[in-house]
């Protein structure tokens, strides 16, 4: 029975010391801790006797010319307007592959030859159309003849005109779709289907082969590519979107190169953002001298922001929990209120508050975590 009366007065004679020293801490008697400070309707005072007045340090929030950048992953493109992908318009035996992989072409340069039935099939159809439209239009010459002697009826003479003008439709449809594949309509070559390049540039990609047969409308034979002007194609964090500009410079740097920095400027800008990576693609147009720079190659892009004037205070000044960003805003000497502030650039040693402070107002520079304790 003593033993537990014993631990029951120590018991609270420590609950006894732990109410002083918390009423000391918040400035609630004489004595109270070198460190201590009195918070008041949400103001902190630091009392005259507190080590607290040696420990921060306060500053005057300063208005200064902000120059930064950010960086972004990227990687190189071509140009699709200088990109060509080279189908197979009808299924064919693969005659003649006349370029290698790799290799430079020139505008018109035979590429690939193709023996296709598809195309034999259809000179044959323009051959007999355009027999049978010469016919019509003998016909047609013979009718008018008699009809203009009043020997053929008028619904003949129609007749006549009606027919011609079918014939003439069915072989001029046959034509273009022969001049569309590149053949000259009446070609004596039957089936044979010739690709030439349209562009000056290299053959990036090659999947066709000699003898084989092809009949994939979807798949490319080849892809040819004009490299004298590549993109980099730079994927953007959301957060940044808002620093982005048209004629924005742009440093670009890649690991095949790594000493060597490409200027470029930003010229678009997505219109979509990635629901998965959160980030929208930005094209950049670089001179690719030498044909250095080739497809895939991953780079890292440099946005260069405009400079402006910004308010801006040190790292240290700035404090975070679940409310958010806060930093210590004197109202008079000694006495600080809490204000939440929100933060933009990061500047190394310093960070730009765009929201909260204005310049010359004076705030906790550093160990304001002492006050940041409720």
């Amino acid at each position: 029975m003593y033993k537990s009366i014993s631990i029951l007065i120590t018991s609270m004679a420590l609950l006894v010391c732990s109410a002083m020293f918390v009423s000391c801490k918040r400035g609630g008697g004489q004595d109270a801790p070198l460190d201590s400070f009195v918070l008041d309707g949400g103001k902190y005072f630091i009392p005259e006797n507190s080590a607290l007045r040696e420990r921060l340090q306060v500053a005057t929030v300063e208005e200064r010319l902000i120059e930064s950048a950010f960086s972004a992953p990227a990687s190189v493109e071509a140009d699709p307007a200088r990109m060509v992908k080279f189908h197979a318009p009808m299924p064919g035996r693969i005659v003649q592959i006349h370029a290698k992989l790799g290799a430079s072409v020139t505008k018109g340069q035979a590429l690939v030859t193709i023996d296709s039935p598809e195309l034999a099939q259809l000179n044959a159809e323009y051959l007999k159309a355009k027999s049978e439209e010469r016919q019509g239009k003998r016909n047609l010459d013979r009718v008018a003849e008699l009809f203009s002697h009043d020997i053929a009826s008028k619904r003949e003479m129609e007749e006549a005109e009606t027919g011609y003008a079918s014939q003439r439709s069915e072989l001029g449809q046959l034509e273009t779709r022969l001049t569309q594949l590149g053949v000259q309509p009446g070609d004596i070559s039957g089936g044979i289907l010739l690709l030439r390049s349209p562009i000056d540039g290299k053959v990036c990609e090659l999947e066709a082969s000699n003898g084989v047969y092809w009949n994939d409308p979807g798949a490319a034979l080849m892809v040819v590519a004009d490299l004298s002007n590549v993109y980099f194609t730079a994927s953007v964090q959301e957060r940044d979107i808002s620093k982005l500009r048209p004629g924005q410079e742009v440093k670009a740097t890649v690991a095949s190169f790594p000493d060597e920095v490409f200027s470029a400027k930003v010229v678009t800008t997505g219109e979509l953002l990635d629901p998965e990576t959160r980030t929208v693609k930005v094209r950049l147009p670089v001179e690719n001298r030498g044909l250095r720079l080739l497809p895939s190659m991953f780079a890292t892009a440099s946005f260069v922001i405009k400079p402006y004037k910004g308010v801006v205070v040190p790292t240290s000044a700035v404090l975070h929990d679940a409310k958010g960003s806060k930093v210590f805003v004197e109202l008079s000497p000694w006495t600080f209120e809490e204000r939440v502030v929100q933060i933009g650039i990061n500047l190394g040693h310093d960070v730009e508050i765009t929201n909260g402070l204005k310049a010359g107002e004076r705030i906790v520079a550093r160990e304001g975590v002492l006050l940041h304790v409720h």
